[in-house]
């Protein structure tokens, strides 16, 4: 894809995309291989937050290993069907960043981390976060990750251009 259908996010235009959704897709590295999953998340401080079960393979690559990408996108739009001369549209707007992952393994902080996960997902649904607050028991059985993100870059493509 030419970059003139694709120019460059503001930062302001990435964190808006990231607040505004809320599923993404976790890169990491497995030996010589990417792994890539769709996660759930909240964009809180400029860091992405993640939640998931104590154990599986995103954490034990994580602990192997602590790059990590993640990418947001979304279709503004269907891709249209092919037109006579040969083309077709596709509008979308996409986020990727790159950064270092972490679990939080201490309680206190995994708790907190995950009060403020739910509580930004209940503020987004309309809800009141303080009528179903995390648990310490609650916290105890889920896992937390945190991206700190380095660097960060976002393409959008919004209408077709005649080459």
């Amino acid at each position: 894809m030419s970059l003139k259908y694709a120019p460059n996010l503001s930062a302001e235009a990435m964190a808006k995309i990231l607040r505004e959704e809320d599923t993404g897709y976790l890169g990491l590295v497995d030996g010589d291989r990417p792994y890539v999953v769709p996660v759930s998340y909240a964009f809180l401080d400029e860091t992405i937050v993640i939640h998931g079960a104590m154990t599986g393979r995103k954490l034990d690559l994580i602990r192997r290993n602590p790059r990590a990408c993640f990418v947001v996108s979304r279709h503004i739009d269907r891709t249209r069907p092919h037109q006579a001369e040969g083309g077709c549209t596709y509008r979308f707007e996409s986020v990727m960043c790159h950064g270092t992952a972490r679990i939080i393994e201490e309680a206190g902080e995994r708790l907190d981390w995950l009060r403020r996960f739910k509580d930004y997902f209940y503020r987004k649904l309309g809800l009141d976060p303080t009528t179903d607050p995390v648990t310490e028991k609650a916290a105890a059985a889920c896992s937390c990750i945190v991206l700190t993100i380095e660097t960060m870059t976002g393409r959008q493509k919004r209408e077709a251009v005649a080459d």
